[in-house]
C-alpha cells in the first residue's frame, strides 16, 4: 500500500509541477503504443505492475496484458519464518491474490507462470485451476514452488498431487494439443508426480526442454527414452522414494541427481556435457564413475555432492577425463578431515579450467596432526581455483577451514595459478 500512496502523490507532484496541464499531454511514456509500455509492464515484478493500474484509466487494464506471471512470495515467506503462525492469515491471502490476477488477465499467452508459496494437498482445488490457466495461455515456462515456509520440504503424504487431466490429449479436441506443445520448461517442487503423470509429461508435452522435480514422493521407477524427445535439462532432487534412473537414446545435454544410491542406466547420450550428482551418504554409493561410463569421454561440466567422504575416496580409482573443463566439489568436511584423497580425481582430467571445493564444514578442527604433502602435479590448462566453505557455524570454522585447506591445496596448485581462499 505504501508504494500505491506513493505513486499516487507522485502523479499530483507532477500536476502541480506543471501548473495543472492533463498528465498525458506532457507524459510520453503514456502516448507510447499500448504493446510497448504492456512490454514495459511485462519486465516489472508482477506487484509493480498491478500498482501502475492507479495512475489512469489509460493504465488501468494494461498490465492485465502482460506475459509473465511471476507470483513471488519473498517477503511474506520471511514473515512466516520467523512468525509460522501469520501461515494461517497469509496462505488465504496469496491465493485470493493469485485467484484474482488469473481473473482479470487477459493476455491471450503467457511465457511465465511460477507459483512460488507455502502451499500443500489442502490448496489442490485453487492450485489444479492455476495450472489449468496456465496451459489454456498456452505457458512456456510453468513453475509451482511449494516448499514448506518457502526452503524445505514437506513429507510427500501432504504434497500437492499433479494432476493428470490437464495433460490429457483428447483425440477430438486439438485445442489442448496445441496448448501442451508449448510448454518449454516445468519445474515442480513438492509436488508429487505418478509415474503416469511423468509419462504423460513427456509424450504430451512434445515441446518441453526442461524438467526438474524436487521432493516427489510418488515417482519409483524414471526412465526417459526416444530421439524424438526434446529434452536438453533433465534434475530429480531429493525424490526418495525412487529406485532406478534410466535414460537412454536421447538429446539431453545436462542431468541432475541427488538423492540416495539408485540403480542408474545412461546410454546413447551423445550430446550430455553437464552433470551433477550425490547419491547417498558418500556422494559415490552404487559406483558413480561406472553409472555415467557412457558420457566420460565427452563430459565437460562436473559437479560432485559428497556429504561423508574420506573412508571411500581412498580406494576409488577415477578414469580419466579427458575434455573435463570445470569441476565442482560440493564437500562435507569433518573435523580436520585431509582433502588430498581428491587429488587423484583432478589429476584425471588433463584439461580442467576451473576448479571449485565448497566447503560445508561440519566441525571445527579438534586435533592437529602431521600435514601431509601432495606430490606436485601441473595442471598447465587451469585458470581458475576456488575454494569457498559454509557452515552453520560460520565466523566460527572459516578461520580453521582456509587455514587447512591453504596447506593442503597450495602444494598442488600451479604456479600459474593464484590461490585464493574465500
Amino acid at each position: 500500500m505504501r508504494k500505491r500512496a506513493r505513486i499516487a502523490q507522485n502523479t499530483g507532484d507532477h500536476h502541480h509541477h506543471h501548473h495543472h496541464h492533463d498528465l498525458n499531454s506532457n507524459d510520453f511514456i503514456s502516448r507510447m503504443p499500448d504493446d510497448i509500455l504492456i512490454s514495459i509492464l511485462s519486465s516489472l515484478p508482477l506487484k509493480e505492475a498491478t500498482i501502475t493500474s492507479n495512475l489512469s484509466t489509460r493504465w488501468r487494464y494494461l498490465w492485465c496484458q502482460t506475459d509473465g506471471l511471476d507470483f513471488d512470495a519473498n517477503e511474506k515467506l520471511d514473515k512466516i519464518a520467523t512468525d509460522p503462525k501469520s501461515l494461517i492469515t497469509e496462505r488465504p491471502k496469496y491465493i485470493n491474490l493469485v485467484n484474482r490476477v488469473t481473473r482479470q488477465h487477459k493476455a491471450p499467452t503467457i511465457n511465465l507462470f511460477r507459483i512460488s508459496f507455502d502451499l500443500d494437498k489442502r490448496s489442490k482445488g485453487a492450485i489444479d485451476k492455476w495450472v489449468d490457466f496456465a496451459i489454456s495461455k498456452r505457458v512456456q515456462k510453468l513453475e509451482l514452488d511449494l516448499l514448506e515456509n518457502g526452503e524445505t520440504l514437506r513429507q510427500p503424504p501432504k504434497n500437492y498431487v499433479f494432476p493428470i487431466k490437464c495433460l490429457n490429449v483428447p483425440k477430438l479436441v486439438y485445442g489442448k494439443e496445441t496448448e501442451l506443445k508449448f510448454l518449454k520448461s516445468l519445474f515442480l517442487k513438492c509436488v508429487n508426480v505418478s509415474e503416469e503423470v511423468f509419462g504423460k509429461i513427456l509424450t504430451n508435452c512434445w515441446g518441453l526442454q526442461q524438467l526438474s522435480i524436487h521432493g516427489s514422493g510418488d515417482l519409483v521407477n524414471v526412465k526417459i527414452s526416444g530421439p524424438s524427445l526434446v529434452l536438453k535439462h533433465f534434475e530429480i532432487v531429493f525424490c526418495f522414494g525412487v529406485k532406478s534412473i534410466e535414460i537412454k537414446d536421447v538429446k539431453l545435454e545436462s542431468f541432475s541427481y541427488l538423492g540416495p544410491g539408485i540403480t542408474m542406466k545412461l546410454s546413447n547420450l551423445p550430446l550430455l556435457q553437464e552433470i551433477s550428482i550425490g547419491e547417498g551418504y558418500s556422494g559415490f554409493e552404487n559406483n558413480v564413475f561406472g553409472q555415467i561410463s557412457c558420457c566420460i569421454s565427452h563430459l565437460q561440466i562436473l559437479t560432485l555432492d559428497i556429504y561423508s567422504p574420506e573412508e571411500n575416496i581412498k580406494s576409488l580409482s577415477f578414469p580419466e577425463l579427458p575434455k573435463l573443463k570445470q569441476l565442482i566439489l560440493k564437500v562435507g568436511a569433518w573435523d580436520d578431515d585431509s582433502l588430498l584423497q581428491f587429488t587423484s580425481l583432478v589429476k584425471a582430467c588433463p584439461n580442467l579450467r576451473r576448479f571449485v571445493m565448497q566447503l560445508i564444514w561440519m566441525s571445527p578442527a579438534r586435533r592437529r596432526r602431521k600435514i601431509r604433502h601432495a606430490d606436485k602435479h601441473p595442471h598447465r590448462q587451469l585458470e581458475i581455483l576456488e575454494r569457498n566453505p559454509v557452515g552453520n557455524q560460520q565466523f566460527k570454522k572459516e578461520k580453521s577451514a582456509r587455514s587447512c585447506a591453504k596447506k593442503q591445496l597450495q602444494p598442488i596448485t600451479p604456479h600459474a595459478v593464484e590461490l585464493v581462499i574465500l
